[in-house]
Formats: structure tokens, C-alpha cells, sequence
């Protein structure tokens, strides 16, 4: 704990609510992006310097994203990766001490020129995938082929063509089809690469067999032919490492886990996609010079040697497990933990397994070569393996410790397994944020040492509730599953009732609370849900007895953007998002699309350096003068039509037996409180047209303003005020049908001609 300052110490013990560490997207395009986990960047480096850690040295126990390691360094902090997993450790190794691309390029030249058939190897590759082009009628090498996977074979392919300079999708034709058939019989290339992962008599050869065929047959013939030629001919020690880049990038294409149209997805289960694309693996190789060509961080890497000191701004790697590093440390032991969890991914633990022992052999294999086996990951499971790595690395840290958790990935059941798991292997929760649109999540925990007392059904069930109506009254508005769901968890966690049901229940503890958990949101006596449909996960959940005043989550939002726009001028998305974060923090943390909403509403942007400006409409002093002139118009424009006016806010229409035919409420915002539904129907909202996109935006999260909205006329843009002032002709009879021509969307509709 010496590390720590009283800013940690504050967040933590003070306020359970703590604000999501924000970052931006990642501009390069990393190797084997869509099996790590998506870290933002700037995202442990704000953990560390927003929470006073700098000064720790820290273990990271699951060494599942190289981001960790990265930005931990690049901060100054001092860094143990245990990496059990030999692509991680590669890929890791590899982001912190990049190939350079020259490196790449030669490695590449000589993958090529290796000979291959009377050819070179790159010539081999090429014609693997040969075609002609549908325009011109001359020989192509197809980049790649989609695949159905119902028809058993490719239904187009996309090429670019030299000749003719055609580049993009074309059927693929009858011979096509015949040439990729004529690789998917099992030959000698499958029975090569099964042997190499293994061998006869292995018993786990037939669960390597069934990892196989998520490999096009013409897909393992390349593989198998470039990994022959790089066992039989003598590639210096300096190059092996370009080779075996350019190589796990081929590995990573040539799979059918690549879905199409959707192109980048993130598999998880070991399942060709339905429709797939049939990498040209040359080509894939030709694209991974790029991927692996990355910036050097500038942050010393080395590899664990016994007795070496952690150095601040150094990130040692760990290639062994927990158990075996607790010898190796002997007595010591590291401040804190600085983590991000990884989530299940069946597909890529599996594909692990077959790729180390391709590149190195089965010997380096063997400590995972036990995901072969497991076919299915559920979140029970997943709890419990979390668990166990938090129990080996507990003896590794100090008593107290704090443990920094960032969750990329923050679905209901990952979010349900990561505080299981850590909160019974004796981590107690100190401070919570969650953005259940976005799936993100952080948690800081501290090892405990104490015993927690455990609780019945009776008492969770009630403490659930109450959890889950006080997340609703906080926001003030509906929210989705994942928000109570989550907010239910982090009160057990707090609570301290996980490890103690854990002891009671082992692995079905993850079960059985969670059926405590739908067994509370599903009462309809004390919550509403709103868009409901089979899944209870979808839709969005209200309470029976909504709270009578208060300013909902969207509001509070919306005046933040106004505000700090109008303080600062200028600002960029990220700032805004830091800013946001840091104001409604916790449970309350608000969702980027909402946020980028309001920035849209009230500024324009953004320019080439990334900053939003606020419009010169949307300045105080311009909306105040709207405002004025507002009440002016509708004041002139009810008398011209024999009403009595009177009132501000609202402004009333009376008649002549002063009963109200129509009331005004002038907005700069559209801020206009939880309910606007419960006023008088005969009041209408005027707002600026810049707002008619922000009340799309928050029409679509809250289906009760939708339905409002959709039952009448509601809302007016100050620009249709002033059309109808101009209106010499406009009658009473008129004036309802002239109102509803103003829908609150984007664009006007045309007005009619008078």
C-alpha cells in the first residue's frame, strides 16, 4: 500500500461511484486484433495516473491484452506479465520490441523465393487461388473467396484485375468451384497438419481434428506447404521472428471465422461462419507486413530471470503459471494488480493450441494444448477460472493490495464471472463504473483479509431490489438490463456475499443468483418492461411507482454538454467523454452515441484537429434573444387570431371564456424534465431546430417519449414560429393542421404551397 495516494484512497473508501477511464479508438490495425480484447488507448494510462498508482509495480496476472503492459510502461510504472499462452507472449513480445518493416519485407522476399513445385513459393501461393476475370476473361489471383457454407463451396469472388482494371466482387463460376473442391478431400496435407499438433495416438487428436475443419481444404494444403519448406530450409535466428509474424497472420486469414459482410468480427466459438471469406493466404502475408510494422513504444522488455528487480517503466514477462512464479518470487511481494480479464473465447484459446505447435513444435504446446478439449465456455465456468487465478496470484501481492480491473467487454454474464471471481478470491470492491450500451466496465478492488458473513435468500432477494430501484431513481429514467443487472452484482460484491456463497454453492453460484436476480427484475409489481420481448435481457425496465420530480440521466447530460460547451468553447469528442465520465460517474456513466448526440445538437465539427465548436446560435446571449423573440411572436400571433394571451411559462391562449386552448413552452434545450408526457396535452414545446436530432436520439432510448411524441402534436422548432407569424391568412380552423407540419425530426417536410 505504500504506493498508494490519498487519491485512490479517496475514490475508494469514500465513494463507491467512480468515473470510467476513457481513452480513444485504436488507429493502427494490431495483429490478431479481434481475439485481444478491445482496450481503447489511453485507457490504463488514465487508470494509473487518475487513481495515484504510478509510483506500484504491478502484476498482471492474465497478460490478455499487450495494451497493459504498453501503457503501463510508457506511464513509468514497473510491470510483471505472467503469459502462459505462447501467441500472447509472442504478440505481447512483439508490440513492446516491433519488427520493422524492413524486417517484414525480407522475411516476406524470402517466404517468397523458398522453391516450391519447379516455382517460387509465391508463385505457388498465387496459383492456389487462380481465376479469370469476369470482365476481361485473363488469369487473376482471387484475394478472396465467399464462401456459403450451406452450398459447400464459393459463391463469389473479389480480385482486382491487371488488365482490365476491374477491382471487386464477381460470381464465381463452375470452375471455381471444382478447384476449391479439390483441397477439401482430406489428403496428405491434413494428415501433416493434424500430426504436428497430435500425433497418433494422441488422445486429444480427435479434438485437434475437430479444431481442423474450421480450415478450408486449399487453406491447409498452403499452410501446410509453407510450414514444410520453413522446417526444411535454414532460416537465420534474426529473421525467425518476421517469419513466424507473417506466418500467425496467415494462420489467423486462412480460417473460416472470417463472417461476411460483416468482415472484422470478433468469433468466440470455434464455428465457421455461415457465409465466409477464403483468405488468399500470399495475400494475407502481403497485408501482415503492415499489421506487424508497428510504432516502437520506447519501454525496455525482459524476459523473468530470478532475483531481477521490477524497473519502473519496464515490463518483464512471466512465460510460466501463477504456482510457479510464487517459487520463483520467493518472499516478495508486488503492491497492486493492473489487469484487464480476458472474456471466453472458445475460438481463439483453441486456435492457440494448433498454432503454437505449428510455429514451435508440441513440446511449447503442452501448456495449452488442454483447449482442445473444452468445447464449451459458459460463464459459470469462466467465474470459476477467474478464481483460480486470483487465488494463485494472491499470495504474489501484498495484504490490501489494490487491484485495478478494466472490463472491455462488460456484458451481463462477463460482468457477473469477473465479480464472482474476484470477490471470492478474497477481493473486496472498491469503487465501480459501468456503460452498459458501450460494454465497458472498471472495477478497483482491494485484497481483503476479512470473513464475510453470509446472507439468506430472503435478505439477497430484498437487497437485490432495493438495488435495483435505487440504480432507476438515481438515473431518473428507463435503463437497460445490463444497468440493474450490473448494479444488483456490485451490491452483492460490496456486500461482501459472494465468497461466502461461493463456499455454499461452488460453480452453481453463478446460477443460482442469477436466477435471484431475474426472479426480481421480472416482478411486475415493482418494475415495468418497457419493449419487452422473449429475452428478458432486451427492452428497457421502469418502476411501477416512478419518482414524482427529479431530472432524468438524458437531461443531466444535455445541460453537461451545453455548459461545458459554453465554458470552453471548443472541445474534442474525447474531452467531452473524460469530462462526462468524470461528472456522472458510476452507474450513471453516460453512453458515447448519446453523448456525440448532444456535441451534435449544439456544436459543429469536428475540424481537422478533432475539436467541436459551439454554433453562434447556441451561444447564451443568441438563445436568450430567441427566446425573447419567441414569446413575442406566439404573444402576437395569439391576439391575431382573437385569443387572450397571458402567462409566461407557459404562454396561454385563452378564449373568450378563458378556458386555455393552447400553452407554450420555450426551450433553448430539450431538457425538459423525466415526464414531459404528465403536462397539459394542450401544451406544446418550442424548441430550436438544431434540437430535432437530439430529441430522435432520445425519443429512441426512451420508448415512453417515443409513444408521446407519436400520439400528437408536441413540439415546435422556433423557425415554424416564424413561418406562422408571417401567415396573413392562418385561421383558428387552420392552425392545428399548420402546427403538425413541424415534426421534430432532422429535415422539414416540404411546406405546402399557399
Amino acid at each position: 500500500m505504500d504506493g498508494l495516494t490519498a487519491r485512490y484512497l479517496a475514490y475508494t473508501h469514500e465513494e463507491m461511484d467512480i468515473p470510467l477511464p476513457v481513452g480513444y479508438p485504436c488507429v493502427h490495425d494490431a495483429p490478431l486484433q479481434r481475439f485481444f480484447p478491445p482496450v481503447d488507448e489511453g485507457v490504463i494510462g488514465r487508470i494509473l495516473r487518475e487513481y495515484g498508482l504510478l509510483e506500484d509495480r504491478f502484476l498482471d496476472p492474465f497478460g490478455a491484452s499487450p495494451r497493459v503492459a504498453l501503457e503501463a510502461a510508457r506511464a513509468g510504472a514497473a510491470i510483471l506479465v505472467v503469459a502462459n499462452n505462447p501467441i500472447n507472449r509472442f504478440v505481447l513480445k512483439r508490440t513492446l520490441q516491433p519488427l520493422r518493416i524492413e524486417e517484414l519485407r525480407s522475411a516476406l522476399a524470402h517466404l517468397g523465393a523458398m522453391p516450391k513445385d519447379g516455382t517460387r513459393m509465391e508463385r505457388f501461393l498465387l496459383d492456389l487461388y487462380a481465376s479469370h476475370c469476369a470482365r476481361c476473361g485473363e488469369p487473376v489471383s482471387v484475394d478472396y473467396f465467399i464462401w456459403d457454407r450451406d452450398l459447400g463451396g464459393p459463391s463469389h469472388k473479389v480480385y482486382a484485375c491487371d488488365r482490365c482494371a476491374y477491382a471487386g466482387e464477381a460470381a464465381a463460376t463452375e470452375a471455381d468451384w471444382e478447384r476449391a473442391l479439390d483441397y477439401s478431400r482430406r489428403g496428405l496435407h491434413h494428415a501433416m497438419a493434424l500430426e504436428q499438433v497430435a500425433p497418433v495416438g494422441d488422445p486429444d487428436r480427435r479434438h485437434a481434428e475437430a479444431a481442423l475443419s474450421v480450415y478450408p481444404g486449399r487453406a491447409l494444403y498452403a499452410l501446410t506447404a509453407l510450414l514444410n519448406k520453413v522446417a526444411q530450409l535454414r532460416i537465420e535466428p534474426e529473421m525467425r521472428p518476421a517469419i513466424d509474424a507473417l506466418l500467425l497472420s496467415a494462420f489467423d486469414a486462412a480460417n473460416a471465422l472470417w463472417s461476411h459482410p460483416e468482415g472484422r468480427a470478433r468469433p468466440r466459438l470455434l464455428t465457421a461462419s455461415p457465409r465466409f471469406r477464403e483468405h488468399n493466404v500470399w495475400r494475407a502475408m502481403e497485408r501482415a507486413v503492415a499489421s506487424w510494422a508497428l510504432e516502437d513504444p520506447g519501454v525496455e522488455l525482459l524476459d523473468w530471470e530470478e532475483d531481477q528487480r521490477l524497473e519502473p517503466g519496464r515490463v518483464t514477462l512471466y512465460a510460466g503459471s501463477l504456482r510457479s512464479l510464487q517459487e520463483a518470487l520467493g518472499d516478495s511481494r508486488l503492491p497492486a494488480i493492473l489487469t484487464v480479464p480476458p472474456r471466453p473465447n472458445q475460438a481463439y484459446w483453441t486456435l492457440s493450441a494448433l498454432w503454437t505447435a505449428w510455429l514451435w513444435g508440441r513440446e511449447a504446446a503442452a501448456n495449452v494444448k488442454v483447449a482442445l478439449r473444452r468445447r464449451r465456455y459458459d460463464w459459470a465456468w469462466h467465474a470459476g477460472a477467474l478464481r483460480t487465478v486470483l487465488q494463485n496470484a494472491s499470495p504474489l501481492v501484498e495484504a490490501g493490495a489494490p487491484a485495478a480491473a478494466y472490463l472491455p467487454e462488460a456484458e451481463p454474464g462477463f460482468v457477473a464471472a469477473a465479480l464472482l471471481g474476484f470477490g471470492s478470491a478474497g477481493f473486496k470492491i472498491r469503487g465501480r463504473a459501468l456503460r452498459a450500451h458501450e460494454e465497458q466496465g472498471f472495477i478497483l478492488w482491494e485484497l481483503s483479509g476479512d470473513q464475510p458473513q453470509a446472507t439468506n435468500d430472503a435478505q439477497m432477494k430484498t437487497a437485490m431490489r432495493e438495488a435495483a430501484t435505487s440504480v432507476l431513481h438515481a438515473r431518473n429514467e428507463p435503463a437497460p438490463y445490463g444497468v440493474l443487472h450490473g448494479g444488483i452484482w456490485f451490491m452483492l460484491a460490496e456486500r461482501g456475499w459472494l465468497a461466502p456463497a461461493w463456499g455454499t454453492l461452488g460453480k452453481a453460484t453463478l446460477q443460482t443468483i442469477g436466477e435471484h436476480v431475474a426472479d426480481v427484475v421480472g416482478d411486475e409489481e415493482v418494475f415495468v418492461h418497457l419493449g419487452r420481448g422473449a429475452d428478458p435481457e432486451s427492452g428497457l425496465y421502469w418502476l411501477r411507482t416512478p419518482p414524482e420530480q427529479g431530472e432524468s440521466l438524458s437531461d443531466r447530460v444535455e445541460n453537461l454538454v451545453v455548459t461545458t460547451l459554453r465554458e470552453q468553447g471548443t472541445i474534442t469528442a474525447e474531452a467531452l467523454e473524460r469530462i462526462a465520465c468524470h461528472a456522472l460517474p458510476g452507474l450513471l456513466t453516460p453512453d458515447q452515441r448519446f453523448l456525440r448526440a448532444c456535441l451534435s445538437s449544439y456544436a459543429e465539427g469536428p475540424d481537422p484537429e478533432g475539436r467541436w465548436r459551439l454554433r453562434d446560435e447556441d451561444r447564451p446571449e443568441a438563445r436568450s434573444r430567441d427566446c425573447v423573440e419567441m414569446r413575442s411572436l406566439l404573444t402576437e400571433l395569439g391576439r391575431s387570431l382573437g385569443w387572450k394571451v397571458e402567462g409566461e411559462d407557459p404562454l396561454l391562449w385563452l378564449d373568450d371564456q378563458g378556458e386555455v386552448r393552447f400553452g407554450f413552452r420555450i426551450l433553448e434545450t430539450s431538457a425538459w424534465g423525466p415526464s414531459p408526457w404528465d403536462t397539459d396535452s394542450r401544451v406544446l414545446w418550442v424548441l430550436p431546430g438544431g434540437r430535432a436530432g437530439l430529441i430522435a436520439e432520445k425519443s429512441r432510448r426512451d420508448p415512453r417519449l417515443r409513444d408521446w411524441l407519436e400520439s400528437g402534436v408536441r413540439v415546435i422548432k422556433f423557425r415554424h414560429v416564424r413561418r406562422l407569424a408571417t401567415e396573413q391568412a392562418l385561421t383558428r380552423e387552420q392552425l392545428v393542421s399548420r402546427l403538425a407540419i413541424d415534426p421534430p425530426e432532422r429535415q422539414d417536410p416540404q411546406l405546402p404551397l399557399l
